[in-house]
């Protein structure tokens, strides 16, 4: 009995010993890059008067990603690059590498496309960061729009 005893206690130690070392790390999260600012800016459709709100994430790795969200619907209708830092205030260059395909040809496509390179230059903005509000000026319209940090 005694022996079976210390087979058991061995065999226990054995398989706690395989189980930690069997363990490993399971986060992918290390990966993806995290959010660094977001900000947003609530608008009027002039065609049907609905009201949607655009949300501008900014991570870490110098990457971004805009969110329409209307009636409980959230699209990513743009991602792309920046340059600065979105926690001061100071200019950022916002450049869209990643358009809804509606955009370009007036369709009811979602479908996120590459922003062709005879458009790169007019898909672009310029922002400037005061505090909490955060203005954009769109290199195509010249539209300037007001963001509000979250």
């Amino acid at each position: 009995m005694r022996k079976f005893a210390k087979i058991s206690a061995v065999l226990a130690a054995m398989v706690l010993a395989l189980a930690f070392v069997g363990c490993k790390d399971d986060d992918d999260d290390d990966d993806d890059p995290s959010v660094v600012t977001t900000w947003y800016c609530t608008e009027e459709d002039e065609d049907d008067g609905s009201v949607f709100t655009e949300t501008l994430y900014f991570y870490d790795d110098s990457t971004f990603k805009m969110v329409m969200s209307s009636e409980g619907v959230n699209i990513t209708d743009a991602t792309g690059t920046y340059t600065g830092d979105t926690t001061k205030d100071e200019n950022i260059v916002i450049t869209l590498k990643k358009i809804v395909k509606g955009a370009l040809d007036d369709s009811d496509s979602l479908e996120l496309v590459d922003v062709p390179a005879e458009y790169a230059s007019l898909f672009g903005a310029i922002a400037t960061i005061n505090g909490n509000t955060m203005s954009t000026r769109d290199a195509s319209s010249g539209e300037l729009s007001a963001w509000i940090k979250k």
